[in-house]
């Protein structure tokens, strides 16, 4: 598998593509990079998942930067938002996530974390791969070597954040029953730590961090029928399930209804726009291509706008900065609320969503009732997709279904009165991803198409 690095990371199979000297030299050109902010101070945070080969990444990252100089806060296993909320909260130059998010265990990455909390963007993608081996860096003296700080409380600090922006008491109240499946992943210890401080009864599945992954790394589909029984066996008000990283996150209705990561952000979106929305920000909502057309339903029933993004975290996040937005997100899972964390953050997304089911006193399947019913299919085909192929499908779809918008701001886009489809190849994975919403009829059409 060749490498892949984009403002997703860079990726691949460890011992294959990925190994020390990858590592090596990319995590010293960003040090390149980051030694061009001088005035700031020479702090990194870094984190990682529970993959087997992540404490061996994690360590030897740890040592290159302290062999240039730098203070190393070391959060050990943690999610990657709270990793990217550490690096803004304790004002560090930058960071690094050892994680391959929802890839198989077989892989693994370097996310980079610029200051300020963000992923680096394509400017310093192209920046980092332009000076790899090409810049001689000087390692620190002796007795200039960076200290390694073992560094625990960062879910503490999201909590004070989360208890000056929510009503924690009205979630309290309710003691709401949980299901939680964290795919014995990052998100596993501080999940758990995070929803009994909501006041929650956690029943928690697939929690043990040395059995990576028990089921499928990505929450979607079948992955989640264990967490559905549990639901339902335990009376559970909700299920929650993260990915292996902890920044996206599924659902499965008190009723055991899988409804996965699409409706995640609905429903984020609803409760913070119904209990929290401050006219410090613009009536805007941020989501990526990608993103399921339920956010321009909720949208427009709050009289706010909807503005499409590149698809990837630094994109959405570049995009809600640049025009003030209140809410964004990615539709797998990805909820990104500025007020608590302007990151992809499924502790966000639990939050949001417990605080809409307390206040209006609704079960999560009387609220998912209210949006429009529509169906998504999401395709994976190995490498490129013939130009020629995608030109006969659309032509095909046209005549049936009328005239389309055409929108090539990241891969192709295409709009139809009775659906969407868009086709771009992944930031994350040597493929091509075709993902179409839309009608019942339209979705069965396209399926035939793509098959």
């Amino acid at each position: 598998m060749p490498l892949k690095f984009t403002v997703s990371g860079l990726r691949g199979v460890w011992g294959d593509d990925l190994d020390l000297g990858v590592v090596t030299s990319y995590t010293e050109s960003f040090i390149s990079y980051l030694s061009e902010f001088s005035d700031l101070t020479k702090k990194v945070v870094i984190g990682r998942d529970t993959r087997k080969t992540s404490p061996l990444v994690l360590d030897f990252v740890s040592s290159i930067f302290r062999a240039y100089g730098y203070e190393v806060f070391d959060l050990g296993v943690c999610t990657t938002p709270l990793t990217l909320f550490a690096v803004r909260e304790l004002n560090a130059v930058g960071g690094i996530v050892v994680t391959a998010s929802h890839n198989p265990p077989e892989w693994n990455a370097l996310k980079f974390v610029d200051r300020g909390g963000k992923f680096i963007n394509e400017e310093v993608v192209k920046s980092i791969e332009s000076i790899i081996n090409s810049r001689k860096l000087k390692v620190s003296k002796w007795f200039e070597v960076g200290k390694r700080v073992d560094y625990t409380n960062i879910l503490d600090l999201f909590i004070e954040r989360v208890k000056g922006v929510i009503d924690v008491e009205a979630i309290r109240e309710k003691r709401f029953k949980v299901g939680f499946d964290p795919v014995n992943g990052a998100g596993t210890r501080l999940g758990i730590k995070f929803l009994e401080y909501l006041g929650c009864e956690v029943v928690p599945i697939n929690v043990d961090e040395d059995a990576f992954p028990s089921r499928s790394t990505e929450p979607v589909g079948n992955a989640l029928e264990e967490l559905s029984k549990v639901v339902v066996d335990n009376g559970c008000d909700v299920g929650f399930a993260l990915d292996p990283d902890g920044d996206r996150l599924a659902m499965v209705s008190e009723r055991g209804d899988i409804l996965g990561e699409e409706y995640t952000l609905p429903l984020a979106e609803i409760s913070a726009i119904e209990y929290l929305y401050s006219q410090k920000f613009s009536k805007n909502i941020v989501v990526n291509m990608s993103t399921s057309s339920l956010s321009d339903y909720v949208a427009s029933r709050y009289g706010f706008k909807v503005i499409r993004s590149k698809v990837g975290e630094a994109n959405v996040v570049e995009t809600i900065l640049k025009v003030n937005a209140f809410i964004g997100g990615e539709g797998n899972g990805g909820v990104i609320f500025p007020l608590l964390n302007p990151a992809r953050d499924s502790f966000v997304g639990m939050v949001l969503i417990l605080l809409l089911l307390a206040r209006s006193g609704k079960r999560v399947s009387e609220i998912v009732s209210t949006l429009p019913k529509l169906e998504m299919v999401k395709k994976k085909f190995d490498g490129s997709l013939d130009r020629g192929y995608i030109e006969k499908i659309i032509d095909d779809v046209s005549s049936k279904f009328g005239v389309y918008e055409k929108n090539e701001l990241d891969g192709v886009w295409f709009g139809f009165g009775a659906g969407w489809i868009h086709i771009r190849e992944s930031n994350t994975e040597p493929i091509t991803r075709v993902i179409f919403e839309g009608t019942s009829e339209f979705v069965d059409f396209v399926s035939k198409k793509f098959s």
